[in-house]
């Protein structure tokens, strides 16, 4: 484990749920430079897609080649945490300069993104994959952890808007984690359930915005 992780929210070393996850993904960048793929697109299992999922995706792909843009890791679904300072690339619609983000939804990689992963041995340091990642494209906000990890050069993008969502939020009903202990949810205080409830709601709110875009775009 990376010396002095803690959870930043539940003060607590990693569980076996976030080493099984790590792994699940370490294993797939192996893969990835072993077979000599070029670039592999990787779903988490739960996850739903967007409307119009596949014609996002070939609007991002179309414009990736035409621009010749070079990238190791593109967000397909994650949990954004500083929206307002996430800033678009010029001229292309879809993508944007991802800030500090959780989760692991579904993401593009290339070969030379997951050998950049790999060559930093992170089974000898490791922390969770959602951490992972923006360090390793240098916008973690704890320098005591991401110190470990030099070079930080992975070149990284996000889909805009996100085209995979989760299946479920924090305080749904039926909602599991393979990674956090259960007793974190079923402690909620008053504050809280209400922070989900108006989470839950932006993100509907969010979504009835982005087929609203969809239809103008396509």
């Amino acid at each position: 484990m990376l010396p002095g992780w803690k959870d930043p929210w539940g003060d607590r070393p990693l569980t076996k749920g976030e080493i099984g996850c790590f792994l699940s993904h370490y294993f797939i960048w192996e893969k990835v430079v072993e077979e000599g793929w070029k670039s592999i697109l990787i779903f988490e299992d739960d996850i739903k897609f967007v409307p119009f999922f596949r014609d996002w995706m070939e609007l991002m792909l179309e414009e990736i080649r035409d621009n010749g843009i070079k990238w190791d890791l593109i967000y397909i679904g994650r949990k954004r945490l500083f929206i307002d300072d996430e800033i678009p690339l010029e001229g292309i619609r879809t993508l944007i300069y991802p800030k500090y983000s959780y989760w692991t939804l579904c993401y593009m990689l290339s070969q030379s993104g997951a050998k950049k992963l790999l060559a930093q041995r992170p089974l000898e340091k490791m922390l969770p994959v959602d951490e992972y990642f923006p360090i390793m494209f240098n916008e973690h906000p704890r320098e005591e952890w991401s110190k470990y990890f030099w070079p930080k050069d992975l070149i990284t993008f996000s889909a805009n808007p996100l085209f995979v969502t989760p299946t479920h939020y924090v305080g749904d009903e039926y909602y599991f984690s393979d990674t956090e202990p259960l007793h974190v949810f079923k402690t909620l205080n008053s504050k809280q359930k209400e922070e989900l409830e108006e989470r839950k709601k932006k993100n509907y709110e969010d979504k009835e915005e982005y087929i609203s875009a969809v239809h103008s775009e396509l």
